[in-house]
């Protein structure tokens, strides 16, 4: 479903084993005057760049497409559409899961209503839903589609158990956004926060509107002008569609491969179920870059930054720049497949590029992000940024170091747990700079140096014009990310220092287990007089705790071994994340337990005084370990966040 998902789940995997101005810009980029032309160099570039992916990350097939001047110039397949029969790549037939690129053709549709005057995009989706009513969580502040459209609607993010492994199994749209609707978390048009509920509500309030379903309104208002015959929302497809489809893949397995599922949902306007072929996607591109459609005009125009110096929102499109380039760019990530989108209008460039495979430790995500930026270097002629000079101070840079959390990471459900490993460190670096731990989507260069420009503006050593900004609310903003803003976070709620207290906790409580039971059993054999029977069973609930705690770290363990893996237990609601909930529930009541027996020790005098320290140590390991897994929604079923 997203950018959110194959990064995050493969960062908790290393780790745990783990908008305040709003700014309309109407005109559109105007368009070269001689569109480039594809070469045989670029096309052995594309060529030389998939095998190397292929083979060096362990990813089974791929398909990538070119467009420029109104036609497609490039529409190639790789590899295998699936492992087991060989069946090759052909980018006219085989169907791959687009993940959030779906988000474009909600968009897409929403525009055109909008266009239509059947919607107002800055008025309460309240007017025009029928299957809910958003509550009024804070009131004079509704949710819009404009808000809907560009991640600031406020809503939680909670994708656990969203998913399913069959078509057939897939419930209702206009149900999902009912009885899976997340908390409402922060005012509306106040911070881009990443949000699939936010598309799968504007995709109902399609459906509402135009009296079709969803998958139906995309495929005759979308989908059909451009020709796109092998594209579908539809679950499950249809049969000529669902005959051709890719699977999707991680590195793993007896075979060398593990197929992935979870790649259908209700919230299919977000992404789940989505099925396109890389010459559809051609089609889909160049008319986005040749028809001057008033829906097109409106997705392709910036309706939101959280700062207005940095790269803002379009719907369902991100603005991105580089090198002095500007385009709209969008990715999608669901199990298996990952696919990267850009359009250069400037140019008269579109670029799409999907794989069916995570790819060794998630690299597919990024693999597509770095074949775009090749084909570009390639194709486009480079405006280079110059680097600032180094003169510009910044007096308030000390302010800037410090912790800072992704707005997307949830306030109420189990992903909560993501903010534990997708936090970003800022250090200064030297007397004008920063750098940044956690910020690059390169999973090869992890740190990033940043050159003051002053105001809180900084730019990349050694980049394509990145840039990086620091808002009076104390909030990041990325030009990577456009769609996802950071906030700075206190000392105490720094991850490193609840993992290192975590650890503590779990190891300290890993001991007792040992060392209790060992302690009764000594006493027994040299015929001491026995404790109290309260004492006794404090230690043994203290030894039990103990238990349960090392059980659930190994659960966890094993959830978060495979960061490809767990990416597909997530929106599947995998019956072991189920164990690693229901043990850490298990842990708050027996915890109870110890707290209580270590007070009754020091009234009642149980065991030696070091013997009572050593009890209490316990009970503050318990204590601490519990106050975690309540504060990460570690506790209970999974799937009962799911209303929320």
């Amino acid at each position: 479903m997203r950018t959110t998902s194959t990064r995050t789940l493969t960062t908790m995997a290393a780790t745990i084993t783990i908008t305040t101005a709003a700014l309309l810009c109407a005109a559109a980029p105007a368009r070269a005057a001689a569109p480039p032309r594809l070469d045989s160099h670029v096309d052995s570039l594309v060529d030389a760049a998939v095998a190397d992916y292929l083979e060096k990350d362990r990813i089974p097939g791929a398909a990538v497409t070119v467009v420029a001047d109104g036609r497609t110039i490039l529409a190639k397949g790789y590899g295998v559409a699936d492992v087991h029969t060989r069946t090759p790549v052909d980018p006219h037939r085989t169907g791959f899961f687009l993940g959030s690129l779906a988000k474009l053709f909600t968009a897409q549709a929403a525009s055109q209503l909008v266009t239509k005057g059947k919607v107002d995009p800055k008025g309460d989706v309240n007017d025009h839903l029928r299957a809910l009513t958003v509550p009024d969580t804070y009131p004079g502040r509704p949710v819009t589609l404009d808000r809907l459209l560009t991640h600031t609607a406020g809503f939680d993010s909670d994708l656990v158990g969203r998913n399913r492994t069959r078509a057939n199994d897939v419930e209702p749209l206009a149900e999902s956004v009912v009885t899976r609707r997340p908390h409402r978390v922060r005012a509306p048009g106040t911070t881009a926060a990443y949000d699939n509920y936010g598309y799968a509500l504007a995709g109902q309030l399609v459906a509402d509107v135009s009296g079709q379903s969803f998958p139906d309104y995309v495929a005759e208002h979308v989908l059909g002008p451009q020709g796109m015959t092998r594209s579908t929302f539809a679950q499950p497809q249809p049969a000529p569609i669902a005959a051709d489809l890719a699977r999707g893949y991680r590195p793993g397995g007896t075979s060398g491969w593990t197929q992935d599922e979870g790649q259908y949902g209700a919230w299919s306007p977000a992404g789940p179920g989505a099925v396109s072929t890389a010459a559809d996607m051609g089609r889909w591109m160049t008319g986005q870059l040749t028809d001057d459609t008033a829906a097109n005009r409106l997705m392709q125009q910036v309706h939101y930054r959280q700062d207005p110096r940095m790269p803002g929102l379009g719907y369902g499109f991100e603005e991105w720049r580089r090198g002095g380039q500007t385009g709209w760019f969008k990715d999608g990530d669901i199990p298996g497949f990952h696919s990267n989108l850009l359009l250069i209008p400037g140019h008269d460039v579109g670029v799409f590029v999907v794989f069916n495979g995570d790819g060794t430790d998630g690299r597919a995500s990024w693999d597509g992000r770095d074949l775009i930026n090749r084909i570009v270097d390639a194709l486009v002629p480079d405006q280079p940024v110059s680097e600032a000079p180094g003169a510009a101070t910044d007096p308030s840079l000390d302010s800037y170091t410090g912790t800072y959390r992704p707005a997307r990471v949830s306030r109420t459900s189990l992903m909560a747990v993501e903010g534990l490993v997708t936090s970003v460190t800022v250090r200064k670096d030297g007397k004008n700079g920063l750098r940044t731990t956690g910020l690059s989507l390169d999973p090869g260069r992890p740190e990033q140096s940043w050159l003051a420009l002053g105001d809180g503006l900084f730019q990349e050593h050694g980049g394509h014009g990145a840039t990086l900004a620091f808002t009076n609310g104390g909030v990041l903003v990325t030009s990577a990310v456009p769609s996802t803003a950071y906030e700075k976070l206190t000392w105490h709620q720094s991850p490193s220092l609840q993992l290192g207290l975590l650890g503590i906790s779990t190891g300290t409580l890993l001991l007792a287990a040992i060392a209790f039971p060992v302690t009764a059993l000594v006493r027994r054999v040299r015929g001491r007089t026995a404790h109290p029977r309260a004492a006794r069973a404090a230690r043994a609930t203290a030894a039990a705790t103990g238990l349960i705690a090392a059980a659930f770290a190994a659960a966890l363990a094993a959830v978060v071994s495979d960061g490809n893996a767990m990416m597909e237990m997530v929106p599947l609601g995998a019956p072991l994340l189920s164990t690693v909930t229901m043990l850490g529930t298990a842990l708050v009541p027996l915890t109870l337990g110890v707290v209580a027996g270590a007070i009754a020790a020091w009234f009642r005098s149980w065991w030696s005084v070091t013997g009572r320290i050593l009890f209490t140590v316990t009970a503050v390991a318990a204590v601490t370990m519990a106050s975690m897994l309540l504060q990460y929604h570690l506790v209970g079923h999974p799937l009962a966040w799911a209303a929320g």
